[in-house]
Order: structure tokens, then C-alpha cells, then sequence
């Protein structure tokens, strides 16, 4: 009888190593080593920006609408597959916006203090240059921080 007990063991003894790493293999994906979650920032002039990260249409299309404000050094970057020119509008905006428009990480243009518009919005912000981000934070911002065309964006 022992002799059947020991062959059950080495059996299931591999089917729970091999659960354990799986569970670690996730664990480690999803936490840095610091046990803090991932959150994406950019640095522009010395300063760290939170984000929140609008890469699909749903998204980019929400926005920042119908929110009642934004949090300090915070904002959302708009990520786009291409180069293009990009029109905004500040459709159901409850805060003003400084819009940064960047191409490969440099600052091609910033649209300052733009006024929230309701559901009928007559405004739009185009970034005039092919751009593949755009981001979007509190109104006065750019100003506050120093943050001018030609400064370097680093995404982290």
C-alpha cells in the first residue's frame, strides 16, 4: 500500500509545480518587483504626468467627457497607430484643457485654457502637423509646468 501512495504523490506533485510557476508567471506580469502596480507616466520638462491611455476608437471617442475633473499632474494621452492630423473637439467638457499635440515625442503644438463645450460644441482644435499623441491635461497646466513646443516627451 505504501508503495501506491508514492506513485499518487509523484504524480501530483508535478501538476502542483507546474501550477505554482503558471500563478507566479502572472503574479509577476501583472506587479512590479516593488509590489506596486504599473501606472504609465510621461516626463515632460522635469515633470511626471499620470495617465490614463486612450488607444481604441470607444475610447478616444469618451475622452475626458462627462467627467467632473481632473486630478493635478494627470492626463490622457491619446495613442494613434499613424501619423496624421488630428481635430479635437471639447464635446460634453465639464474643465478647460491645454491639448498637447506630439509627434515621436516632441511637442509640435499646445492649444492653452480651452473652454468646456456642451453636446452642440462649435470649437475645433486641429494640431496642424501630422501628429501620433495627443495629450490632454487640466487647463493652465503647460503654463504652470514651463512646457513649450519643441520639449522632449519620455513615456514610461
Amino acid at each position: 500500500m505504501a508503495k501506491y501512495n508514492y506513485k499518487n504523490l509523484l504524480f501530483i506533485l508535478p501538476i502542483i509545480f507546474i501550477i505554482g510557476i503558471f500563478f507566479t508567471i502572472i503574479f509577476l506580469r501583472v506587479v512590479k518587483p516593488t509590489g506596486s502596480i504599473s501606472v504609465p507616466s510621461v516626463e515632460i520638462n522635469n515633470t511626471i504626468i499620470t495617465l490614463e491611455i486612450a488607444d481604441t476608437t470607444e475610447k478616444q471617442w469618451q475622452g475626458l467627457s462627462d467627467r467632473k475633473f481632473l486630478d493635478d499632474n494627470s492626463g490622457m494621452l491619446f495613442v494613434f497607430p499613424n501619423l496624421q492630423t488630428r481635430t479635437f473637439v471639447m464635446r460634453r467638457m465639464n474643465f478647460p484643457l491645454d491639448i498637447i499635440w506630439i509627434k515621436d515625442r516632441i511637442i509640435l503644438k499646445i492649444d492653452k485654457n480651452l473652454p468646456p463645450e456642451g453636446e452642440n460644441y462649435i470649437k475645433r482644435y486641429n494640431s496642424i502637423y501630422p501628429v501620433n499623441y495627443v495629450l490632454e491635461v487640466n487647463g493652465g497646466f503647460t503654463d504652470k509646468h514651463n512646457i513649450k513646443t519643441g520639449d522632449k516627451v519620455k513615456l514610461y
